[in-house]
């Protein structure tokens, strides 16, 4: 999918038919991004980061997260599901496997883990913080929320940004060549739909993060995902498609990408609010000793965005869960990376996962 330079998409959008002018959302909106003419609400696009506050805020749910429809599958002649690791916690006590399973029965002739994308992002992390060649702290550029909003409020912090691309876009990525390998097709006849979260990152595939293009064909919502496999998680005969550690799977919640830095002089905050206070604290060179910094707009990590279905304390204790039943089970498994001979955690991985681009200013 190509960028249409000069445009800046957003994902979250306002129905004026259900809009009351309540206000509610202008109280909430962290960019003062929303605006009441004519008692209807107005977002600023210039301002907006798509952190999804005025979604929680609307009580006539005025306003929505767009994003793709089901019918955009068709124009491939092979599909690939890019699942979240947050999708994970959205099931009571459901294998993993069954999961990606299931995606398999709705129209999807693949999956690739996102949580396989962040095991890599992991380890491209620590290599760059062991190089020193960023300002410290590091701040985290996996929630392009967050991202949007140092561009706007703190540009002072941007060359503090991660310069890497998100998980999700390392797994398109490497799904697509491992689709051209498997199957045949040109690079163009393969979909990768990513199933997400939030509108922040249905926002990043629209207008990607330091490239220009990216390999994310399509996002779909995780709660439209959830509904159509809640019945076949259980029925179905799993399959042992999940190559993910405890690593990439943590990265669902948050502290799971700061934990996965190996490191011990980081912090992780969640919430938008939150964020913003700490990011205050790093502009004021307060947080100069810190290494690296974990900054998620939603409570609780991804598993707290606006387009998940279940509670996040509880999605939280799930992927908690999953990364024990990993780790028990550790002599089974083995971490993405360990083997350097593998192609996939290459020199060229990294070159191709670094931004191509600085960010905006």
């Amino acid at each position: 999918m190509v960028n249409n330079a000069g445009v800046y998409y957003h994902s979250v959008t306002l129905d004026e038919e259900k809009c009351k002018g309540c206000t509610n959302c202008i109280k909430r909106c962290p960019a003062e991004a929303i605006r009441v003419r004519n008692g209807k609400a107005r977002i600023i696009d210039q301002l907006c980061i798509d952190c999804g506050e005025c979604i929680r805020a609307c009580p006539n749910h005025a306003k929505v997260a767009v994003t793709d429809s089901w019918d955009l599958m068709n124009d491939f002649k092979y599909r690939i599901a890019l699942p979240a690791p947050s999708l994970y916690g959205q099931f009571k006590n459901v294998d993993v496997n069954r999961i990606l399973t299931a995606l398999l029965e709705i129209g999807f002739d693949d999956v690739f883990e996102v949580a396989l994308g962040a095991d890599i992002v992991s380890k491209l992390t620590r290599q760059a913080l062991m190089e020193n060649r960023l300002r410290r702290p590091v701040i985290s550029s996996s929630c392009p929320a967050v991202v949007r909003l140092i561009q706007i409020r703190f540009p002072s912090l941007l060359d503090n940004v991660l310069d890497l691309c998100t998980p999700m876009e390392v797994a398109a990525t490497l799904a697509k060549d491992e689709a051209v390998r498997k199957t045949g097709l040109k690079r163009e006849e393969i979909g990768t739909f990513f199933i997400s979260p939030c509108g922040a990152k249905v926002t990043s595939v629209r207008k990607p993060i330091g490239r220009d293009e990216t390999d994310v064909d399509g996002v779909l919502s995780m709660a439209s995902v959830y509904s159509a496999i809640a019945d076949k998680v259980k029925k179905v005969q799993p399959m042992s498609l999940s190559k993910a550690s405890m690593v990439g799977i943590g990265w669902a919640k948050s502290g799971g990408e700061a934990s996965g830095t190996l490191l011990e002089n980081y912090i992780y905050v969640d919430g938008i609010q939150n964020v913003i206070k700490v990011l205050e604290e790093v502009e004021l060179g307060k947080m100069e000793d810190l290494d690296f910094l974990e900054a998620m707009a939603c409570v609780g990590g991804c598993v707290g965005g606006p387009l998940t279905v279940e509670n996040n304390f509880v999605a939280q204790q799930r992927i908690k869960k999953l990364t024990e039943e990993w780790q028990k089970n550790k002599n089974n498994n083995k971490v993405p990376g360990e083997d350097e001979e593998q192609g996939m955690y290459n020199k060229m991985v990294l070159e191709r996962a670094r931004w191509k681009k600085p960010l905006e200013r």
